[in-house]
């Protein structure tokens, strides 16, 4: 069960002796030393602990005391388990970070944690996962990270399921995608893991952006670029493959993929290869570009703008927004009674019946 953020004081009781239900070993004081011992690696300063306590703080003000159900994904460094708060019944979604025993690893991986979570914690908007409030195990071995859950599974798993998407469907997806980017490069953040899998859609066709944990938040609205190898292969801009310094941009390329993969139901260069060493190869080749599906003309254009290997040439969001394609007549949710309301729904009947 979700046991709530931590205040300071609830730290400093914890590390004397915690919560004896929680432990499965016979020697409390071997527990307690054990503990100490994380939080000496955790928080190296009383500052890094009195920023971790202000951190955690519920976004709302009230703590949620939830209990935690079935895995509903998984990634590289974190599980996601849907929850249930206790008190209201409103089901959320818990990300599950355990943390290293090595001591070398584990206040790096803690401070990418916690970058993740602080990013998260400043973010609003209806196309951006909520974010509710962060829980450290009174183990000091694992962060829960509660945020808002959404029904309709990721929209790679709808691609998997129905395969190409019709054209009036992915407008009502990449326009929402695009609000959600606008959003982020209007408040200096670059997405950088951009990918069908990093996308949820409700059951209602909303759309909702998730996983900051490659983001990057830059201090200033100047122009800045980064040079770290963030994100997935398949999406990846060519400046970031080559570590040439990527901003903002970057993400628009991967917003092409995401058209690409919609409008032919496959990640780009996967009719190439499988291998994501050759998949980056192929990036990284001068003048080399992904093959563009076939699909309605305006689309393929704005793909076209989208993934262009310079990318200074490459629209912002904002702009792509004003293009009359994005205008025309295209609800933002798909209506309850229409038929593609119904194949998602049934889409997440089967896919609990198959599990």
């Amino acid at each position: 069960m979700g046991h709530g953020c931590l205040s300071k004081g609830s730290v400093k009781i914890q590390e004397m002796g915690f919560r004896a239900t929680s432990l499965n070993s016979s020697n409390p004081g071997n527990n307690a030393e054990l503990i100490r011992r994380k939080k000496s690696q955790l928080f190296l300063t009383d500052d890094s602990e009195s920023t971790f306590v202000e951190l955690s703080t519920p976004r709302t003000g009230r703590l949620i005391r939830w209990k935690r159900g079935e895995i509903i994904g998984e990634g590289a460094y974190a599980k996601v388990y849907q929850c249930m708060n206790i008190e209201t019944g409103e089901l959320l979604a818990v990300k599950h970070f355990q943390l290293t025993d090595d001591p070398t690893k584990i206040q790096k991986d803690f401070t990418l944690m916690k970058k993740e979570v602080s990013l998260l914690k400043q973010l609003d908007h209806p196309n951006i996962v909520q974010y509710y409030q962060t829980d450290l195990s009174p183990e000091m071995n694992s962060l829960d990270v509660v945020i808002e859950y959404v029904p309709g599974g990721t929209l790679r798993h709808l691609i998997q399921k129905y395969g190409i998407l019709e054209d009036n469907v992915i407008k009502t997806f990449a326009r929402q995608l695009l609000k959600g980017l606008a959003y982020l490069h209007e408040n200096n953040v670059i997405h950088r893991d951009l990918k069908s899998a990093n996308i949820l859609i409700s059951t209602n066709g909303k759309l909702k952006l998730t996983d900051f944990g490659s983001s990057r938040k830059f201090e200033h609205s100047d122009l800045e670029l980064t040079k770290s190898l963030r994100g997935s292969p398949y999406w990846m801009a060519p400046e970031v493959v080559l570590r040439r310094g990527h901003s903002y941009s970057a993400d628009i390329w991967s917003l092409g993929c995401v058209l690409i993969e919609m409008a032919s139901g496959r990640p780009p260069w996967s009719n190439y290869s499988k291998d994501a060493r050759e998949v980056l190869k192929l990036i990284a080749t001068n003048e080399m570009l992904p093959d563009f599906p076939k699909c309605e003309n305006q689309l393929k254009n704005i793909i076209k703008q989208c993934i262009q290997r310079d990318p200074m040439r490459r629209p912002s969001a904002k702009d792509l927004l004003k293009l009359s394609y994005f205008h025309e007549k295209n609800p933002e949710s798909i209506p309850e009674h229409s038929h593609i309301h119904r194949d998602i729904s049934i889409h997440i009947i089967e896919e609990q019946a198959e599990e």
